[in-house]
């Protein structure tokens, strides 16, 4: 069986920095795989390696199947993986619903042809309003994205990020800076992305992690030191002396 993403030797050096250094990981279709390490582990550097931003020094990877290490991002969005940021990245003066019909475009190969009206093209609307419903945001339809509670951006951001229809998505920290009753909606709506995808996650919060991932891969200094589940990686003694400490009591 094919792996949703099939990494080999992947390297990334800043001059003489190596912050990548031989990562190989074997993602399967359908799991949710957090990426978890201490600051600095090359976590984001990570992400940005595989959704194009970066170009890799050596290696490869492969989606699905098809190699797409040096593609760029749009590119590798029209393969089949998209990502979310760190930072909320909105448009903060576009409407929710109108945040959402814009990621819609590339999917439904409508194009921004700019005599054609947007409320014309009925295919982009339905899938819209689709992902509106799945991120439970329809009484904020027509609210500016800028004004709207911080969790609510980061529900729209996953919402934009899924509806390009891609079967891959990179999740970078979903959780950061929500309180527990905000966290317990965010993964409840993970959870429902994940029932038609494979999802990558880069989250600190351990709770989050243990509950949602199905298998964990620790990056240290830029080399994973350990793949498995959430028990074995609880009980990994590499892992508790890399990077989990007391959380893994």
């Amino acid at each position: 069986m094919t792996s949703a993403l099939s990494i080999r030797q992947l390297k990334k050096n800043f001059g003489p920095a190596e912050v990548i250094r031989g990562v190989d990981l074997e993602v399967e279709k359908g799991e949710i795989h957090a990426v978890i390490g201490p600051n600095g582990a090359g976590k984001s550097t990570f992400f940005n390696l595989l959704s194009g931003a970066f170009a890799p020094s050596s290696g490869e990877i492969h989606l699905n199947g098809e190699r797409i290490d040096g593609l760029g991002p749009d590119k590798i969005q029209q393969r089949g993986l998209s990502r979310s940021f760190q930072v909320s990245n909105v448009f903060v003066n576009l409407s929710v619903f109108e945040n959402l019909r814009c990621a819609c475009f590339k999917s439904a190969h409508a194009g921004y042809v700019f005599w054609r009206a947007a409320d014309g093209i009925k295919r982009v609307n339905q899938r819209a309003e689709q992902v509106l419903e799945m991120i439970g945001l329809q009484a904020l339809r027509d609210a500016p994205a800028g004004a709207l509670p911080y969790a609510s951006q980061r529900a729209l951001e996953i919402g934009m990020t899924i509806a390009c229809e891609v079967d891959v998505v990179l999740l970078d920290e979903p959780t950061a800076g929500m309180s527990n009753s905000e966290t317990s909606q965010a993964i409840a709506l993970i959870r429902q992305v994940a029932s038609e995808r494979t999802l990558m996650i880069v989250e600190h919060d351990m709770g989050v992690v243990f509950e949602l991932a199905d298998r964990i891969s620790v990056l240290v200094y830029g080399e994973v030191v350990a793949t498995g589940t959430p028990e074995q990686i609880r009980n990994d003694a590499r892992v508790k002396e890399a990077y989990l400490g007391e959380e893994a009591a």
